[in-house]
């Protein structure tokens, strides 16, 4: 993928260097640290987090000490199936702690992954609108986050989306008729 992004990188670069494309780049990580909005939103992540943190060492904490409680009374019971009631008590704790953390800190799906993506929206909307606004306003073709190589603005001109589905239908109808 970093090879690909290379790749669009220096054609972008060379085209603008035969033709009269204009090319700018942005610095993501800096526009980031630079907003007051971005620590704000921030703060709010990371009070949640500490929050959600807070409930699952509790939970970690109420297994560890049912785990140590029966570790003291598993000699003195003598009943099997008390024994067996208490160890799926465990279990099901074990396993209502490991829902928990996928629940709320999962990659993609946790509840501070989706917080974080709805707090960031505006911000990143802001964002956006500014760089469009300099893209448009200066007079720039591409507008390329240095950060992570993406493309953040592009003329809609240069869009060649829709002539590549032509040309994708016009193949499709040509082997049909083959």
């Amino acid at each position: 993928m970093k090879k690909y992004i290379t790749y669009i990188i220096s054609l972008i670069f060379l085209c603008s260097v035969f033709g009269n494309m204009k090319i700018g780049y942005i610095d993501s990580n800096q526009i980031m640290s630079e907003l007051e909005e971005v620590r704000e939103v921030q703060i709010e992540i990371d009070k949640e987090q500490k929050r959600l943190e807070a409930e699952l060492t509790n939970m970690i904490g109420m297994r560890d000490s049912l785990i140590q409680s029966y570790q003291m009374q598993k000699i003195l019971i003598v009943d099997d199936n008390k024994r067996m009631e208490k160890e799926k008590e465990i279990e099901d704790l074990a396993r209502k702690i490991e829902l928990y953390q996928m629940e709320k800190f999962g990659p993609n799906t946790g509840e501070i992954y989706k917080i974080s993506n709805q707090l960031f929206a505006p911000v990143l909307s802001k964002i956006d609108a500014a760089i469009n606004k300099v893209g448009n306003d200066q007079g720039y073709d591409y507008i390329i986050d240095a950060v992570s190589g993406a493309l953040v603005f592009a003329q809609p001109e240069n869009n060649l989306t829709f002539a590549v589905i032509e040309e994708l239908r016009k193949a499709t109808i040509e082997n049909q008729e083959n």
